[in-house]
């Protein structure tokens, strides 16, 4: 599904910029499982492996010379554990066999992270413009003017769908809308085990993103995605609230 000039890359969190040769990704959030593992909550050590396996699809499909990853590509706020390091050092050499160019736009989880990059020749920036892309987290006010396209994740956008007796189902989902002629992306997690923000129950003033907060994304384009359904166009936000469907 294309998106203006983004390409989805069905069924999967990821888009492909044709323009930048570039497939972009965001929120990996890699360790996770290590970190909880130290607060005293195990759980099975899937995700690396789960979004290795989904990486590992869409390098195959998709072929591309610039890698690109908006931020939060590790877990932990504070110096990066062992186990990000280690899933963090096997991902960077895993993408330096496949790609040119790697950027990482930092995350507000990626603390630290600079050792590690310089390590493996990832380029680091705060927001990163390619033509006129602009990459940001979202984590911070929107500050930079330049940029026709905002591509951002740190939200983890899904959507909660219920049916008649009140059973749900949550689906990952990019958000695509336009706001004074700049055409905004929100990406899902990559984590696979994020589960995301329900953007279609709660209201605007507690997303997690202050850009966000501050634009009318009842407007934007929800396109959900399953491995199992597909990709799925829900139309307008706004149209799929609880309160619109019952």
């Amino acid at each position: 599904m294309r998106l203006g000039s983004i390409e989805v890359i069905e069924p999967y969190p990821a888009i492909y910029i044709k323009e930048l040769e570039a497939i972009v990704i965001c929120d990996l959030h890699l360790g996770y499982e290590g970190i909880m593992a130290e607060q005293g909550i195990f759980m099975p050590k899937v995700q690396f492996e789960r979004e290795m396996e989904i990486l590992s699809k869409i390098v195959d499909y998709k072929s591309a010379s610039n890698f690109i990853i908006v931020g939060d590509v590790k877990h932990e706020f504070s110096e990066t554990t062992y186990h990000e390091f280690r899933e963090v050092k096997d991902l960077f050499e895993y993408l330096k066999n496949n790609f040119e160019r790697i950027v990482l736009v930092k995350g507000n989880h990626d603390n630290y992270i600079i050792y590690t990059t310089r390590r493996y020749g990832v380029e680091l920036y705060d927001e990163f413009l390619f033509k006129d892309f602009l990459f940001l987290h979202g984590d911070k006010p929107l500050k930079e003017t330049k940029g026709r396209y905002i591509i951002m994740g740190h939200e983890h956008p899904a959507i909660a769908l219920y049916d008649e007796i009140g059973a749900k189902e949550k689906l990952k989902c990019f958000l695509y809308g336009e706001v004074e002629a700049r055409k905004f992306l929100v990406m899902p997690a990559f984590s696979y085990l994020a589960l995301g923000s329900e953007v279609n129950t709660i209201p605007r003033e507690e997303l997690l993103s202050p850009i966000l907060k501050e634009l009318e994304i009842d407007d934007f384009r929800v396109i959900a995605i399953s491995e199992e359904a597909g990709i799925m166009d829900f139309g307008r936000l706004g149209d799929i609230r609880p309160e619109k469907l019952f």
